[in-house]
């Protein structure tokens, strides 16, 4: 198919591309993929336009753009932080009795990249490689807590999304809740993604004070947070985040 023959061109020339970090020119890469110039030349700029290479300043040829860069970097990163969190995860599932998942901020939406499940019959579904809008889960909140203010200004100038009845969509209300959030360090959501899931967010932190990524528990709204529980809940769900940070960095 000739869709096929293209992404199969295409990868051959950022391979070549990727081969000279100093640049290369399009006779160089014609000259390695087996490709007549003209069509290289093509390829290339349909490959620049998505950023995958750019121009080396002040000389002719191509190095590998920053779009490839930033892919390549957030899925290293992604599993990295996987790697870190996992065994905490685990740990905190066990202590809370329910599910935890690791999140990671994805433009305007939350991630779930990891879960660990709750042992009881009744389970909060698998949310990995889902990304849900910011403002109707704990870690979207935690994530929204610590934005600077221009960057949340513009998320909350937008029409936000009703999930539920109790998904909160008013600007105002739901920057109170914001300062909340980073006055006690956590994020509750009680039934404004799923009318029957209760949430608990924290935030992890690299090294240079920025919020990376997050780790909540979750449960049936009937049996979490146990009664009396809550600050024990929060607690653990902070400790957790605490341990990855540390692992990645100082945390404030």
């Amino acid at each position: 198919m000739p869709t096929v023959q293209s992404v199969k061109r295409a990868f051959a020339i950022l391979e070549a591309v990727a081969a000279h970090p100093a640049g290369v020119g399009v006779t160089e890469i014609a000259h390695q993929v087996r490709l007549p110039k003209s069509t290289v030349s093509r390829l290339l700029s349909t490959l620049e336009n998505v950023e995958a290479v750019e121009r080396v300043p002040n000389q002719e040829g191509f190095q590998i753009g920053e779009g490839i860069v930033a892919l390549a970097s957030q899925v290293s990163y992604s599993r990295h932080l996987i790697t870190i969190a996992r065994p905490y995860l685990l740990e905190l599932a066990q202590a809370t009795g329910e599910t935890t998942h690791l999140c990671l901020p994805d433009g305007n939406q939350a991630h779930y990249v990891d879960q660990v499940n709750s042992l009881h019959h009744i389970q909060i579904q698998d949310w990995i490689g889902s990304r849900f809008p910011l403002h109707v889960t704990s870690n979207g909140k935690v994530f929204l807590a610590y934005w600077p203010e221009e960057k949340l200004d513009q998320y909350l100038a937008q029409p936000l999304q009703r999930f539920t009845p109790q998904t909160i969509i008013n600007p105002d209300e739901l920057r109170q809740q914001l300062v909340q959030v980073r006055q006690q360090g956590y994020a509750w959501v009680y039934g404004e993604f799923d009318s029957e899931v209760v949430g608990l967010g924290a935030p992890i932190w690299d090294k240079s004070g920025q919020v990376v990524a997050s780790i909540s528990t979750g449960g049936p709204i009937y049996r979490f947070p146990p009664k009396g529980q809550a600050d024990e809940m929060a607690r653990l769900t902070v400790e957790a985040c605490h341990k990855v940070s540390a692992h990645i960095g100082e945390y404030p």
